[in-house]
This record gives structure tokens, sequence and C-alpha cells, in this order.
């Protein structure tokens, strides 16, 4: 998918629409997408809008055919969030540091407080809503509908990011899965969050760590403790079943530690217990323990780790099912 941004879309709508009703489109571009394996709207649309009821009517046909993955996209333009999980850590940190990524190791020893990420979301999606209805209403005005199923999705999402802000953990778990977006956002039993209170200010940033349990589709079970060294790196201890792909994972964490430009090491320990039992979708309980606030380099790893666990369980079992279509088993 193209680097869309919907938030400007429906921004920008009532005022673009405004000129088109009264007749003053002189300064209004047409750059009409097309639909493909991925979905192409505008490049530029404070420039370039659709000033006919076709257009827009091709326009509603296309949001109606994104996926799951293009619409929270689109949901993060509507609630003014960044695409990538880094940037938005770096924009909530206490340091406010600036959202690139050689920034990222001073996510290391900073902060996120979450009441503070609770009301940002609580405000943006207010006015998320308040946008989507304005354009609704101005599609109307020219006759054109957009399809109840996305509509709906739309709105559903929007007032769930918006109810989730009344809880600071639930808030975190939200975001999170906002950032696992082959995780239905609002699919509560497939993802769940504990955040365990270390006493506030009394606790140092080097006891926080993370705790994950994974249920994947094809391995069986995976826990994990992600955690920081004493020399500013990041350790994980993982436990895996007898026939999960560990050199797949391995590879994927030595990538991240490039990316991130850290020192990641990972413990494997090899559980009978954890059997292969297959499930119908992967499920993932997080326990982050931590202070006053949550430290954001450590969030930023368990995503990473939540992704790359994911993306080996799917490609092993990929490579697994066409092994078994070629004859004699061969690849």
């Amino acid at each position: 998918m193209s680097n869309i941004n919907f938030g400007q879309f429906f921004n920008n709508f009532p005022d673009n629409v405004n000129r088109f009703v009264t007749g003053n489109t002189r300064n209004i571009g047409i750059n009409t997408g097309h639909m493909n394996n991925e979905i192409e709207v505008f490049s530029n649309i404070q420039s370039n809008f659709p000033a006919t009821t076709a257009q827009l009517m091709q326009t509603s046909a296309e949001l109606a055919a994104l996926n799951q993955s293009q619409t929270v996209d689109m949901l993060k333009d509507l609630l003014k969030m960044p695409k990538n999980f880094e940037q938005l850590l770096m924009q909530l940190t206490v340091s406010n540091q600036k959202g690139d990524v050689k920034s990222l190791l001073s996510l290391l020893n900073s902060k996120v407080i979450l009441s503070e990420v609770s009301n940002l979301l609580q405000s943006n999606s207010k006015e998320a809503l308040s946008n989507l209805y304005n354009m609704l209403a101005r599609y109307n005005q020219l006759g054109v509908t957009l399809k109840e199923e996305q509509l709906n999705e739309l709105t559903k999402l929007i007032s769930f990011v918006s109810s989730a802000s009344a809880s600071d953990v639930q808030t975190l778990k939200t975001v999170m899965l906002m950032y696992l977006p082959w995780l239905p956002l609002t699919e509560q039993s497939a993802f769940k969050l504990e955040i365990k209170d270390k006493n506030g200010s009394e606790a140092s940033s080097e006891d926080d760590s993370v705790n994950i349990l994974i249920s994947t589709k094809n391995f069986g079970n995976l826990s994990a403790q992600i955690y920081k060294t004493q020399e500013d790196g990041i350790m994980i201890d993982a436990a895996v079943s007898e026939t999960f792909p560990v050199k797949s994972l391995n590879s994927a964490i030595k990538e991240d530690s490039k990316i991130y430009n850290v020192n990641i090491s990972i413990n494997f320990e090899v559980k009978k217990s954890f059997n292969n039992k297959k499930n119908e979708q992967t499920k993932i309980e997080v326990s982050v323990q931590a202070g006053a606030g949550v430290n954001p380099f450590l969030l930023l790893i368990s995503n990473a780790f939540i992704k790359d666990v994911h993306v080996t369980d799917e490609k092993s079992a990929l490579i697994e099912q066409r092994k078994e279509k070629l004859p004699d088993g061969k690849s």
C-alpha cells in the first residue's frame, strides 16, 4: 500500500467539497487511484482531490476494499498517529526526542507515562470521529454513500480506541495492537495485557521487564522474558517447544539488533511441556513489570519480538506445506 495520509484526506474533505459545491474548483486537482494487489488512492490529498461525484464514488469503493492492515493504517492517520511503532514511542517519551532511528537508544533510559497516552487517545479519537461524520455528511450532499460495512468498521474502531483511553492498561494494549495489524484490534481474547506496578518511583528502570507468552498456530507455546542488561543491551530468555524453528527466530532477532543498533542476546530453552498443538489463531499474553512509567525500548523490542515469532510461525508452516505437496517431500 502506498503512503496514503487518510488523516489529511478526511480532515481536508469539508473545505475541498465546499469549493466543489460552490463551483470554486480552480485549485482542486484530480489524482484518482487504481486497485491491484495494493490500493492507491491519492499521493497528495491537499492539492489533489476528487472533484466529481463519479470520482468520489470510485474513492468510496476503494476505501471499502481496504484489507485489515490497511484499515488500521487509515485509523492511525485519522488519529494522527505515526505509521511506525518506534516513531510513536519517540513522540511519547518524557525526553521528547526526535523520532528517527538514530535517536532510538535514548528510549533505553526513558519512560512512557500511560496517563498521558490515554489523554492523547481520547482527544484524538473524538476529533477523528467528528471528522469522519463531517466527511459522511458532505458525501451525502453529493449523493455518494460509503458502503455500510466500511462505515461501521471505521466507527467501531474509533469508538473502540476512545473507550480504551479510560484505562491505562487498555490504552497500552490498544496502542500495541495498532502496530500488530495482523491481530484484530477489537479481538480481546487474542491479546491479553497486564501491568504490574513496582511501587512507583522506588523501582529502578533496570528492574523493568516484559514477559510474553505466545500460543503459535503451528509450534505450540513460546514464552519469553525481555529485560535490560547492565551494559545497556537487551536480553531475551525464551522457552520454546521441541519443534519450534529456533534458527529462523534467532536470525530475525539479529536483524532487529542491527536495525535498532543495540546488542540483543537471546537464550533458548526447550520445554517438552510446550507441545506443538496447532491453534486456529495466534494468542498473546503480555505482562509488563514497571514503575511509574513503562520503558519504551522494552516495548519496542517486545513488539518486534512478537512480530518475529509470528513471521517465523507463518513462514515455517508455509515451507512445510510446500514440501508436503512435492514428491518425496523434496524442497
